[in-house]
C-alpha cells in the first residue's frame, strides 16, 4: 500500500507541477494586466509552497517530496512573479497612453 501511496504522489506532483502551465499562460496573455489574478491569494500559496518545500528538505529528508514542492513553489512564485510584471507594464501603458 505504501509503494502505491508514493508512485501516486509521485505521479500527481508531476500533475500538479504542469497545471501551472495554463494559469501562466493565461496571466500572460492577460490584456488587463492580470487584474482578474488574486495575488493576495497566489502570495499565501507561494508562503505556504515555500514552508512545505523546506520541510520537505530539513524535515523529511525525502527527495520525491522535496522535488514535488520545488515544484510548487516555481510554479507559485511563477505565476505572482508574471502577474506582477503583467500588473506592471499594463499601469505602465496607461499612464503613457
Amino acid at each position: 500500500m505504501l509503494g502505491l501511496v508514493s508512485a501516486l504522489y509521485a505521479l500527481f506532483g508531476v500533475v500538479f507541477v504542469v497545471a501551472y502551465v495554463p494559469q501562466l499562460r493565461a496571466v500572460w496573455r492577460s490584456r488587463n494586466g492580470a487584474a482578474d489574478v488574486s495575488l493576495g491569494t497566489w502570495g499565501v500559496w507561494c508562503a505556504s509552497s515555500t514552508v512545505s518545500l523546506l520541510y520537505a528538505h530539513l524535515v523529511n529528508h525525502d527527495l520525491s517530496y522535496t522535488l514535488v514542492c520545488l515544484g510548487n513553489v516555481a510554479g507559485c512564485y511563477a505565476v505572482t512573479g508574471v502577474a506582477l510584471l503583467r500588473r506592471q507594464r499594463h499601469a505602465g501603458a496607461a499612464v503613457a497612453g
